[in-house]
């Protein structure tokens, strides 16, 4: 318990905080299916990754089987997910070395339905001075264009250098999601081309800000809101008021030290992403798309 995570922050802090936030972040994570991400060592050492549990989760963890969709060599055909309902699956986690928590867009009983289209603003720039400013203009562009489809979009740090916009939606499976965030991106990025791009390419970037729609992909995981981060100081991904996406903003004001904080002075700022479905079949809002 007394390992150093970061300098001056131990494993028992790390869990000492989701402890604390455990109300806050569960929501996010009821019914989702997990990818474990593994740092035995330090937030910034190499880790791994654990995604079929095969008979070692705990007792109070729940799993979600599915089938392999790409079969490996020695691997069996299924795959047991963890899933974190409760407090007690989520403190394991952190003790089995796991610093972020990394959940689906969609959860057990519609797996292949997400409950949001998620898009993530990643800069390319090595250099946050420069990288920064790339960023809120991307940021209020994709703001721009939520406006214009009267979308109220929901958005977060990433806990790292970029930032995560989700858009509640129903009735789409994941191809489709997949689809309507690739022309989201398009859309968004033709509203600032100067410092955004969709170049899945990194040497084609050339610097800017990618709007990358892949993580609505089968399986695929995003941060947790409320999540820490393996970085190399210990920031939280952070529920945002889109008045503070603005020049002024500073990601790493958003640490492990601050956000409960922050909580009780303006509350679960993402609450929206579990109450709406903004976008839907019978939603003409976005028919354009």
């Amino acid at each position: 318990m007394g390992r150093e995570i970061w300098k001056g922050i131990s494993k028992a802090d790390l869990i000492t905080y989701y402890h604390r936030v455990s109300k806050y972040i569960l929501p996010y994570l009821k019914d989702r299916p997990l990818s474990l991400h593994v740092k035995p060592v330090n937030a910034v050492a190499p880790g791994f990754y654990i995604k079929d549990m095969e008979g070692r989760q705990p007792d109070c963890a729940e799993l979600f089987t599915d089938q392999r969709r790409h079969p490996v060599q020695g691997k069996r055909s299924q795959i047991d997910y963890l899933v974190c309902n409760n407090e007690a699956t989520l403190l394991w986690m952190v003790n089995l070395g796991c610093i972020d928590i990394n959940p689906w867009n969609s959860r057990t009983l519609a797996a292949d339905m997400p409950d949001f289209i998620a898009i993530d603003l990643d800069p390319s720039d090595d250099d946050a001075a420069v990288a920064q400013p790339k960023l809120i203009e991307t940021a209020m562009a994709a703001k721009e264009y939520c406006d214009r489809k009267k979308l109220s979009a929901s958005v977060k740090t990433s806990g790292k250098t970029g930032m995560h916009f989700f858009l509640p939606c129903s009735g789409f499976n994941n191809k489709e999601c997949r689809s309507l965030a690739e022309q989201i991106c398009s859309e968004i990025q033709a509203l600032a081309p100067d410092v955004s791009t969709t170049e899945n390419s990194i040497s084609s970037r050339g610097g800017k800000v990618y709007l990358d729609p892949s993580q609505n992909d089968y399986a695929d995981t995003l941060a947790s809101v409320y999540s820490v981060r393996p970085y190399h100081i210990p920031t939280v991904s952070t529920p945002l008021e889109w008045k503070e996406v603005n020049p002024r903003l500073e990601l790493s004001a958003f640490s492990i030290q601050y956000i409960l904080t922050r909580i009780s002075k303006k509350g679960d700022l993402f609450r929206n992403v579990l109450d709406k479905k903004i976008i839907s079949r019978n939603n003409r809002v976005l028919a354009g798309l």
